[in-house]
């Protein structure tokens, strides 16, 4: 299928301190997701203070250029991927840059009045 990332890499157990990715530019959100059987998984997004719980199947989406970011497992098997954009790809193939995201006021007040289905913060239990 087509994508609008122009790489992307799969990683299988490795450790990934804290870095930045200069080579992507820094509109361009990249995707991280990770999968497999291991414990207490923490995505830390170091230059922003935040730190999320990066459990297998979560998804983070971040300028990976302009967000320090890193991930510390203490152990079990995973794999993650990671979507991405290149400055260089779109150099060579003569593709336009993508933009920053930009937000339209109507729509932030429109979002802040949306209803919620109540059946979306029903928790379920096993009996």
């Amino acid at each position: 299928w087509t994508s609008v990332y122009t790489g992307v890499a799969i990683m299988c157990n490795r450790k990934s301190l804290s870095h930045q990715d200069p080579k992507c530019p820094p509109e361009g959100f990249d995707i991280l997701t990770c999968i497999g059987s291991y414990g207490h998984g923490v995505m830390q997004l170091t230059n922003l203070g935040i730190e999320l719980a990066y459990d297998p199947g979560v998804m983070v989406s971040y300028s990976g250029q302009l967000v320090r970011h890193g991930v510390q497992v203490a152990e079990g098997d995973r794999i993650a991927w990671a979507w991405f954009m290149c400055d260089s790809v779109h150099n060579y193939a003569w593709t336009p840059h993508t933009e920053y995201a930009k937000y339209n006021l109507a729509d932030f007040v429109i979002y802040h009045l949306a209803q919620y289905n109540q059946a979306d913060f029903i928790q379920y239990r096993t009996l």
